[in-house]
């Protein structure tokens, strides 16, 4: 059974996705208040503890840091809803959504580069992917 905390990140994953493949860019207030979020959630809850919370939150940053090296080759929108994820689930829940994205991306990358509707530069929404991940990890979860 899903909890409230639960929906409400597939909620707000599922709306960011939308936005992702609509326009490319994701609003930072939209990011600021998942972050906020995330940290209340942490404030009132304390599920992962605190230092689990912190090293999810230190995957984010290191993804921020990928950002402005990659010159937002992966951007900075997609960097910062890791690191809400990561505050919201702790280092070994944004560890297991991140590998089922990286897993999800792949295979479209390669039926897409296969199906020659794409080519090497095209960029693909990431957050969309992020949301599969995160749907894979509760459901691999069963609680």
């Amino acid at each position: 059974m899903w909890e409230i905390s639960q929906m409400i990140c597939m909620g707000i994953l599922l709306s960011l996705s939308v936005i992702d493949i609509h326009f490319r860019r994701i609003p930072a207030d939209i990011l600021v208040m998942a972050s906020i979020a995330a940290l209340a959630y942490q404030g009132i809850t304390r599920q992962p503890d605190l230092w689990m919370a912190a090293g999810g939150a230190g995957v984010g940053i290191l993804f921020l840091l990928v950002s402005k090296v990659t010159r937002e080759g992966f951007g900075y929108g997609d960097s910062w809803a890791i690191l809400a994820l990561g505050i919201y689930l702790g280092l070994w829940g944004v560890l297991d959504v991140l590998v089922g994205t990286f897993c999800f991306l792949a295979v479209a990358a390669l039926v897409c580069l296969t199906a020659k509707k794409m080519s090497r530069k095209h960029t693909i929404p990431f957050i969309p992917f992020l949301a599969a991940g995160y749907l894979l990890s509760v459901l691999a979860r069963g609680r």
